[in-house]
């Protein structure tokens, strides 16, 4: 019995090694930390591209007094490039006016890539009934832009469970109300003709 407690005694009071099992248990905690901490800077930096190419891109059809299929195809490749995406990102851009006779906002062209559809008038008031769109003058236009990126993180730092923090697969969605700097911004079709009102 006294071997027993004598060997116990001297497993206590070894010391040996003990750095080596620290090690193996901090180190995964400590890769851990800086991978989250990366992941978490870099979806920070995503979304502010993805905010900054929409004003971006806002600011272009803004300067426009005509824009085809062509142009919004172009406006799609620079918005990929300034939010360093690998595939297309989602664009819409509606062009819109207020109607004061009945108090509605009405389309007047609207196209996108990616995006599903286009903005429709019942869109539009379901936007204007959430507060979304600003007041205007009857004679007025406004750019409705919206974009959509997909954020693909580079490390799976393995919070999955907790929907808040699960990072696999983001999607940025941004909007941006704006007047074209001009009269009007029409959009010319394949056929030639124009769409202004």
């Amino acid at each position: 019995m006294n071997s027993i407690a004598a060997f116990a005694r001297r497993f206590r009071d070894d010391e040996r090694g003990i750095i080596s099992i620290e090690l193996v248990l901090v180190v995964p905690i400590l890769v851990w930390v800086f991978l989250s901490t990366y992941v978490y800077f870099d979806v920070y930096r995503v979304e502010t591209n993805s905010v900054r190419a929409t004003i971006t891109i806002a600011e272009m059809f803004s300067r426009e007094d005509m824009v085809d299929n062509t142009y919004i195809d172009s406006a799609r490749e620079v918005l990929r490039e300034l939010t360093f995406e690998e595939a297309n990102p989602d664009l819409r851009v509606t062009v819109y006016r207020f109607r004061e006779s009945d108090n509605t906002y009405r389309r007047v062209w609207s196209r996108n890539r990616g995006m599903g559809g286009n903005l429709t008038n019942s869109d539009l008031a379901d936007l204007a009934a959430a507060g979304r769109l600003p007041p205007m003058n009857e004679l007025d236009q406004n750019i409705f832009i919206e974009t959509r990126t997909q954020y693909d993180a580079p490390f799976n730092i393995g919070l999955g469970p907790f929907v808040v923090t699960d990072l696999e697969d983001l999607t940025f969605t941004q909007d941006m109300i704006i007047r074209p700097r001009g009269i009007r911004l029409c959009f010319k079709q394949n056929n030639g003709t124009e769409r202004c009102s």
